[in-house]
């Protein structure tokens, strides 16, 4: 039974260790969230369509960015 125990404890270490890098913030989570929540009240305030289609852009350029850097950063390959 310690046999087992230990083990327990060698997985759940390694796999803290593994996720420690996919760890977020509750409340940073939860800003982020608000922000967006923001965002899309302000969009459906928005009547005119080249407003909209204006913020869907300038949201899809940030997002667009964002898949770059991520790919840039992962090596490229």
């Amino acid at each position: 039974m310690i046999e087992r125990e230990a083990i327990k404890e060698a997985v759940k270490e390694a796999l803290g260790e593994e996720l420690k890098a996919f760890y977020v913030d509750r409340e940073i989570h939860y800003q982020h969230h608000e922000f967006l929540k923001s965002w899309v009240e302000w969009t459906a305030q928005c009547k005119s369509v080249a407003l909209k289609t204006i913020v869907t852009l300038f949201i899809g350029g940030i997002f667009g960015l964002m898949a770059l850097g991520f790919y840039i950063k992962q090596g490229a390959k």
